[in-house]
């Protein structure tokens, strides 16, 4: 992950509709878009989106959507809030070429690099706007 990548990945802030009551506090939010941090076309966007979709169902979770984001709303990528441990998280982000994802532990929110693992807790935490 690039500086400039890490920086814009600290800021994003999460839309999408409330999380069911007995969501667990431990969840990651995976997404399919711009592999590699690469803008992809809508198209190849959108179908990356549903394969992941159904392989978090087929492999036995219950994905919620969540749309991560910049503040301003002018940069979106829609993805998915799972309930599932952080190792196989980065291993759904490696199969689908993501520079990171975001992982919720006990509500707070960390940025996980997916080349390395590494993670960094972001010192907020994980909140809708």
């Amino acid at each position: 992950m690039t500086p400039e990548q890490r920086a814009q990945f600290k800021q994003a802030v999460f839309r999408g509709e409330p999380l069911p009551s007995d969501w667990p506090e431990d969840f990651a939010i995976i997404t399919a878009y711009d592999p590699e941090g690469r803008a992809a076309s809508p198209a190849d966007n959108a179908v990356a989106d549903a394969r992941l979709e159904a392989d978090l169902r087929a492999a036995g979770f219950c994905p919620h959507r969540i749309t991560g984001g910049s503040a301003d709303g002018e940069h979106l990528e829609p993805g998915w809030g799972v309930p599932i441990g952080l190792p196989v998280a980065v291993e759904f982000g490696r199969r689908y070429r993501q520079v990171a994802i975001f992982y919720v532990r006990a509500g707070a929110l960390s940025l996980v690099d997916c080349e390395d693992g590494s993670s960094e807790d972001l010192g907020r935490p994980f909140g809708l706007v």
